[in-house]
């Protein structure tokens, strides 16, 4: 009887809600905020239709369920074997090895030197933040880009003698026959020549086109080892306190002799150990940021309608007979390119794999200089990704430049608050005038994440490259080779943030804009008087009237949908979005996209807050003590990371939407039924590590909706965990879970030295 008296319930619901939105389109919507409460009542009803029968099992108050997370804790701990939680335990993480010895050549000319520096980020920061504070000052630094990114790839090729050295022919794979076929090889001689005064024996100079994936990586590195510029600036960030700017010597000359191994600097320090969290916080205390009142805190932003504007020949006339620094002279140089070109060539590169290759798109998701290998589906994709966001964020933040995440990445925020787990980018919007600034200020500098935070906990160690493009004057499609604007880079891995802006141009606006003309008279007068005697109009002058914004992508937005932007969590880093991305949202993706909880093979289990696998919840489903006790026996590790091999071979094979009945299953999960899954290692681990912020976000989100700012900044200040990351730095996941040892990879070096010495 429940169960027919639930479905009535059901029907009559549908039917009164499908009256209330019948009604609403039959009104003529004369103002925003109707349109706004149009597509709220539709929300409501889609997230409603979809979760009707979804469980609501509030398992943060059930103290059952806690304890029963904190026995899974201790058991999994106890058996971590592979170290695979160990980001888990507090012991761990409050305990880090974050101090290394220094190696005595590096105070002593007479110990004996490796021709090969072992990376590790530990001992680069802890010098240079050391360097930093005796310094006290903005004198320029030496730089090598050795000492900043991993190159262990290329150590095989720099310790053998001369006659044991590869050669560019290396790199020549146009006699591979099918391999090749289809893809659009570069000759060798065009981005490779010998060079016998360098380590490697050759030198990388140039983009070398499509390659193999172990060809990219090598070529890459190669290429910041021997040709690439230095960063012109180095921006070292703090925890919501301001930045440490500064610049780079000679950023033109790539040499050896400017890295740690050889510029002086650990001799000048006279350093026995290096502890990159004690540099830090000591830096912090000694020496505060002197820019701490750049830093946007404000609840809400109104962004300046001429924000979206920019005259360049009013900025270009403005920087002539000043004294420019170096960053403010290169700019000067760009938007004078940029402005007379008219047919820029592409400006970004990204690892090109070959045709044949069977995920040659993954290499479209990595800047060719820093590739790594690929990362999509496994775990430094996550770390990565993470970090890369809430360092963009806090960069931007701090020094005032206006930005907000956008496309999938606000999509994916909408949900909770995190990336999705199949993102493979991440994308944000600034006005044209932000772009300005960050490529007259910042454009070629190499930002360091905040090594600590305010709790004086150990934070990150990421770098990342700004790269902004040689174009920006233009702001229609044009060829379209050049729709993103700039890049903030994970020297890591290669992943990256595209940044696009939004400007004022000549581009015609899409249709959804048209109500605007036709329910608001001062827009459709206006609109008239700039009519020509054809009747034609100026896009340009529409659109100002208009206040609509595009991207090069031809991606539109108005000024209301966009402005105020308000104070949110990005994966747990303070952030803006727009006040309207409801309507945003619904604009380019529909207003399924917020309601739907099946994606391809992911599910959204809204009582855990996270997207899983659906398979796993499936098999789960099929005999669910028998999947409880495989997952005890075996665990899921390895076996997880076949599967995501074998899905990101067949990715576009693989996205089945499941039935209703399916559907219907994963939503009546039962409080029993989570505690089950929290055996599977991803799941429990996503979900510990993520649940007080998705908690977060859930009701923030709710005030955000209802458009109750006053509710948010009370909810944020109650809100503890604010800041602190989510998912471990991606080099000490390296030390935790590979065991990296610094002084044993040093030996190693040294041992290799002798074996090549005896051949």
């Amino acid at each position: 009887m429940r169960v027919r008296f639930r479905y009535l319930k059901v029907v009559l619901l549908f039917v009164v809600t499908y009256g209330v939105l019948k009604t609403i389109y039959a009104l003529h919507l004369a103002q925003s905020p109707q349109l706004q409460f149009q597509h709220a009542v539709k929300l409501k009803f889609q997230s409603w239709f979809q979760n009707i029968l979804a469980s609501d099992l509030e398992l943060e108050s059930n103290e059952s369920f806690l304890r029963h997370v904190e026995r899974v804790k201790e058991e999994k701990l106890a058996h971590d074997w592979s170290q695979e939680f160990w980001d888990l335990d507090e012991k761990v993480t409050s305990n880090l090895p974050l101090e290394l010895k220094v190696p005595s050549y590096f105070t002593d000319d007479k110990q004996r030197k490796p021709i090969f520096q072992p990376f590790d980020p530990r001992f680069t920061l802890g010098v240079y933040l050391s360097y930093l504070n005796k310094q006290q000052g903005s004198a320029p630094v030496p730089f090598h880009w050795s000492d900043w990114v991993d190159m262990e790839k290329l150590k095989k090729y720099v310790l053998p003698e001369k006659d044991g050295k590869i050669r560019c022919s290396f790199f020549d794979i146009s006699n591979k026959g099918e391999l090749v076929q289809d893809s659009e090889l570069q000759p060798v001689q065009s981005y490779c020549r010998e060079d016998d005064t360098n380590p490697l024996g050759y030198n990388i100079f140039a983009f070398p086109g499509p390659q193999m994936v172990p060809n990219n990586e090598i070529l890459g590195k190669s290429y910041l080892y021997t040709s690439a510029p230095s960063p012109v600036k180095l921006v070292f960030l703090t925890d919501n306190l301001g930045s440490y700017e500064v610049y780079v010597a000679n950023p033109s000359n790539n040499d050896l002799k400017h890295s740690l191994l050889h510029n002086g600097i650990v001799k000048v320090l006279d350093l026995e150990k290096v502890n990159v969290l004690h540099e830090y916080k000591t830096l912090v205390k000694t020496y505060p940021p002197r820019n701490g009142d750049e830093v946007m805190n404000d609840p809400k932003i109104t962004i300046p309608r001429d924000a979206f504007d920019v005259d360049v020949n009013s900025v270009l006339d403005g920087l002539k007979g000043k004294e420019l620094n170096v960053m403010e002279d290169a700019y000067r140089k760009s938007i004078e390119y940029s402005h007379h070109e008219e047919d820029p060539p592409k400006f970004f590169r990204e690892a090109k794999l070959l045709e044949k290759h069977p995920e040659k798109w993954l290499g479209d998701h990595y800047d060719w200089r820093f590739f790594n290998g690929l990362t999509v589906g496994n775990e430094d994709q996550k770390l990565s990704l993470h970090h890369l966001v809430k360092s963009y964020l806090s960069f931007a933040r701090q020094h005032g430049i206006v930005t907000w995440i956008s496309h999938g990445s606000l999509l994916s925020w909408y949900w909770n608050g995190l990336a999705f787990p199949w993102d493979t980018d991440i994308d944000v919007q600034v006005p044209i005038s932000d772009l300005h600034k960050l490529g007259k200020r910042f454009n070629q500098s190499l930002i360091i994440e905040n090594i600590g935070t305010s709790e004086d906990k150990f934070n990150g160690m990421g770098r990342y490259f700004v790269d902004i493009g040689s174009s920006i004057t233009h702001r229609s499609k044009g060829n379209g080779n050049n729709n993103i604007d700039g890049r903030f880079i994970d020297i890591d891995t290669g992943l990256y943030i595209d940044i696009t802006a939004l400007a004022l141009t000549d581009t015609p606006t899409p249709q959804r804009y048209d109500y605007l003309a036709e329910t608001q008279p001062h827009i459709r007068k206006a609109l008239d008087e700039l009519k020509d005697d054809d009747g034609n109009i100026n896009y340009r002058d529409k659109n100002r009237e208009l206040e609509a914004y595009n991207c090069r992508n031809n991606h539109f937005a108005t000024y209301d949908e966009l402005s105020p932007l308000v104070l949110t969590l990005v994966e747990n880093s303070w952030s803006y979005v727009p006040s309207n991305f409801v309507m945003t949202l619904n604009y380019e993706y529909k207003l399924n996209a917020l309601t739907d909880k099946n994606y391809r093979d992911s599910f959204y289990l809204n009582n855990f807050r996270i997207w899983v696998t659906t398979q796993i919840v499936l098999d789960y489903l099929q005999d669910p003590q028998r999947w409880v006790d495989e997952q005890k026996a075996t665990g899921d590790e390895k076996s997880d990371e076949k599967k995501r091999v074998k899905k990101r071979v067949a990715v576009d094979k693989d996205k089945r939407v499941i039935s209703n009945l399916e559907k219907w299953r994963i939503n009546k999960l039962t409080t029993q039924d989570h505690a089950n899954l929290l055996q599977h290692g991803s799941i429990f681990k996503e979900y510990v590590k993520t649940m007080h912020f998705t908690s977060y976000h859930e009701k923030e989100l709710g005030l955000l909706m209802k458009s109750d700012l006053a509710g948010v900044t009370k909810h944020m200040e109650q809100y503890t965990h604010k800041g602190e990351w989510l998912r471990s730095d991606l080099f000490m996941n390296k030390v935790m879970r590979q065991r990296f040892n610094f002084e044993e990879a040093i030996d190693e070096v040294f041992k290799l030295m002798d074996l090549y010495a005896e051949e």
